[in-house]
């Protein structure tokens, strides 16, 4: 199971790398060819314009804001299934306890 955990690990770390190059290789892109800005022809009332593109940080930023959420995400389910396996460990070893039941002993 360890084998897979860490498999897994190298996936998302890859997926996360790579989302990320990519982002920053079109942000480069987009930097590099910007054409220069130049009034263009008024545009006939019944035709719409086409947008502008994003700038190229605000672009990397929302690719980075998401690779942090995906990344919380992940750390989130971990630790809660860390959690989760405690829980079973202690309940198979029989020291789970009655909800209304004080510990006893010193320290405690």
């Amino acid at each position: 199971m360890n084998g897979r955990r860490r498999v897994m690990a190298t996936v998302g770390i890859l997926a996360l790398g790579s989302l990320l190059a990519a982002g920053v290789l079109e942000a480069r892109v987009q930097e590099a060819t910007q054409p220069s800005v130049k009034p263009g022809p008024a545009a006939a009332p019944g035709q719409e314009t086409s947008a502008a593109p994003r700038p190229a940080k605000e672009r990397m930023a929302v690719y980075v804001l998401l690779a942090w959420v995906w990344f919380s995400i992940a750390v989130l389910l971990g630790v809660l299934r860390m959690r989760v396996r405690e829980a079973d460990r202690v309940h198979r070893m029989g020291l789970s306890r009655a909800a209304g039941k004080a510990p006893k002993g010193p320290g405690h």
